[in-house]
């Protein structure tokens, strides 16, 4: 499956030079571009193609800019979507403002592609690793859930009257009790008496 990521730009020639960047990425679909033209026009492509991993955002744009933008984009609360922020101005209080804003990283125009790219490939391996995070809590809530369910069950099978066979009140005296180390206990043991 392709890193999708979606540029927001409007330099309408930025489009063409990260498809021709990237196009050996694209052609082998390691990649998949996005283009938006304006952060009203990204935040429409976000919902419409949910799982966007990066998003490549100008700063100055009309109609919305990057960091509004980056402001609506931390509302998702998406943890393995990450934001690069490409702006003409290097300036301290840009870089300050959108790091503080929740960019992952910043660059700078005109764009270094060679460093854009070891960015990227930066922000997938976190992205990496925050998928195979989430995807082990999954399956770990779904383990929790079982053991409690055979929890639940085994309790079921231990009687809950006693005694339960109140004929054998002055023959037999019962008692059953379960205390599992976690969850679920792992022995059982069943009297008869004939």
């Amino acid at each position: 499956m392709p890193i999708k990521i979606l540029s927001v730009d409007d330099e309408q020639d930025l489009e063409i030079l990260l498809t021709q960047y990237f196009r050996r990425q694209i052609r082998k679909e390691v990649y998949k571009f996005y283009f938006a033209h304006n952060g009203i026009e990204a935040l429409k492509i976000l919902l419409d193609v949910k799982d966007i991993d990066i998003i490549l955002s100008d700063i100055n744009m009309p109609e919305m800019d990057g960091l509004t933008l980056l402001t609506k984009v931390n509302e998702l609360q998406n943890p393995s979507l990450k934001c690069i922020m490409v702006s003409a101005y290097g300036d301290m209080g840009n870089i300050r403002t959108a790091m503080n804003n929740g960019a992952f990283d910043f660059a700078t125009k005109p764009i270094d592609l060679d460093d854009l790219s070891r960015t990227i490939e930066k922000a997938v391996e976190q992205i990496n690793f925050i998928k195979a995070s989430q995807a082990e809590h999954s399956q770990l809530t779904s383990l929790r859930n079982d053991l409690s369910i055979a929890g639940e069950i085994q309790k079921a099978i231990l009687p809950s009257i006693f005694p339960p066979y109140p004929e054998l009140l002055d023959k037999l005296d019962i008692y059953a009790s379960m205390e599992p180390t976690m969850d679920v206990g792992g022995v059982f043991l069943r009297i008869s008496s004939v």
